[in-house]
């Protein structure tokens, strides 16, 4: 008998054990939908504004608010939530962007930016920066094509009819590079005559970092597959744009 509970004891013990750290594991992950740590916007303003970049300022060498100079056409699309409804187009916005092309108009850049307000009418972006949120969040800029059976998003760049580049600055600082969040950018336009509905998707990629594993975030046009699949999304909406002759 003696023997017997002198083989017992340690099992109990180590069952104990097991059951003590499994309880006390840091590692168990939260419900990352519940605890986004920032409200849902009930409004975002998208705003483009006409403009070029400052002399000897490439658009693809990263320009920053401080290089573009408006020209003075301004326009906004609004998307809100309608009561027992999802996003909607609201009013005092348009109902498209008509812009003008590279090809007939090769200064030619718009600014656009993104402004986010909750129920309360307040606005709201600095809830994408603050307390790390920035680490998790990025807009996208996305292209879609039918390919007869289904929506297919654009991942070869040649093939998009737009250009973007992100120029968010975050107290005080340009991170445009480092870490893009898409809350302000440049964006122009290629095509003559073509109509397409840019997607604008807002990624919340949650327990993730937005970041790859080389350090890097996704291109504004393409996110990475897991992110697609995986990742919630604080926002989608399309901005029917129209590029001129």
């Amino acid at each position: 008998m003696m023997k017997l509970k002198n083989s017992i004891l340690p099992m109990l013990l180590g069952l104990f054990g097991i059951a003590f750290f499994a309880a006390c594991s840091p590692d168990k992950p939260e419900n990352e939908k519940g605890n986004k740590l920032h409200e849902d916007p009930t409004k975002s303003v998208f705003t483009l504004t006409e403009g070029k970049l400052r002399s000897g300022t490439a658009f693809g060498s990263m320009p920053k608010e401080s290089d573009f100079v408006p020209t003075g056409n301004v326009q906004k699309i609004i998307w809100e939530v309608v009561k027992g409804e999802n996003f909607k187009t609201g009013d005092g916005g348009q109902t498209k962007f008509v812009v003008k092309n590279t090809k007939k108009h090769p200064d030619v850049v718009y600014s656009l930016r993104m402004d986010y307000y909750n129920a309360k009418g307040e606005h709201m972006n600095h809830q994408f920066y603050d307390n790390e949120q920035d680490k998790i969040h990025q807009h996208f800029f996305m292209y879609y094509v039918n390919d007869g059976a289904a929506n297919v998003l654009v991942r070869d760049r040649t093939k998009l009819p737009y250009e973007y580049t992100y120029a968010d600055t975050y107290k005080g600082k340009f991170i445009g590079d480092s870490n893009p969040m898409g809350f302000f950018g440049f964006i122009r336009f290629l095509q003559p005559s073509t109509k397409f509905n840019l997607k604008v998707a807002l990624m919340h990629s949650g327990n993730l970092t937005k970041f790859g594993n080389d350090g890097k975030a996704s291109p504004f046009w393409a996110p990475s597959p897991s992110q697609l699949n995986k990742a919630l999304w604080d926002l989608s909406v399309k901005l029917p744009i129209e590029i001129e002759d």
